[in-house]
């Protein structure tokens, strides 16, 4: 069978690392690439059997791309410590190494975890970047946040799931955002994005109407309509003010 290295990015996870790491262990090598962590993260790793790598977090795509370096085999299979492979998605994975990859890039739908409940629609299934690919033949482009990749060919899908631990708690939502929106805002002002009034005024509106229209959010109860809000009003807002205080410094 192919061999495969796994790599997770971490900057002080150690409630959700153990089970992040068990999910994997199946894999020839884990690499956990660490932001030079304070609490636990890097013991338990090293404790598990893993690899321990630290780089200076800068922003998504740039400590992805120094992950792919520091794994050993071709075939690489990628996760954040807030998601766990499924035995099911393993089953896959583990079939395409046997039989040789019918393609190079897999994705897998990703299902959300907000607040102790499973969103199962709110734009479920999530298909993000590849979880399963060759890295020679991708990389990821070079962007702040919700990076993608530089690949030409055919993605292929699996059926199984991949479980994301979203957010447990509102507090950890809010800091998740200030996170993403000060990379998001950095970029689109690094890229020419211009504020206007109306995005304060509009894009609020458009992502709610999104979430819990057009992709049935309001079947998710009041949890996915908390979480089209929390997207809406506070993550969205937050990234065009963001942009307008850039503009203004």
């Amino acid at each position: 069978m192919i061999k495969v290295s796994a790599y997770v990015l971490t900057k002080n996870e150690e409630r959700h690392i153990k089970d992040c790491i068990e999910s994997i262990k199946w894999a020839d090598e884990i690499i956990i690439v660490d932001d030079f962590s304070v609490d636990a993260t890097v013991e338990i790793a090293k404790k598990m059997g893993c690899r321990v790598v630290q780089n200076k977090f800068e922003y998504f795509s740039k400590q992805r791309n120094f992950a792919l370096l520091q794994c050993s085999y071709e075939w690489v299979v990628c996760l954040d410590a807030d998601e766990r492979i499924t035995p099911a998605l393993r089953e896959e994975i583990e079939y395409e190494l046997k039989n040789s990859p019918k393609g190079y890039a897999f994705v897998a739908p990703r299902k959300n975890r907000f607040i102790n409940k499973w969103i199962l629609h709110s734009g479920y299934p999530n298909y993000t970047h590849p979880v399963f690919f060759n890295k020679n033949k991708m990389h990821y482009k070079d962007q702040m946040v919700h990076e993608s990749i530089d690949y030409k060919g055919r993605k292929f899908y699996f059926k199984s799931d991949i479980l994301h631990l979203t957010c447990d708690s509102v507090k950890q939502f809010v800091k998740k955002s200030d996170l993403y929106t000060d990379l998001r805002s950095k970029e689109m002002f690094k890229n020419g994005k211009k504020f206007r009034v109306l995005n304060l005024l509009i894009n609020p509106s458009v992502i709610f109407i999104k979430m819990y229209f057009i992709k049935k959010g309001f079947l998710d109860g009041l949890s996915g309509f908390v979480l089209a809000m929390l997207y809406s009003s506070f993550y969205t807002l937050m990234k065009y003010v963001k942009l307008w205080e850039l503009e203004n410094k």
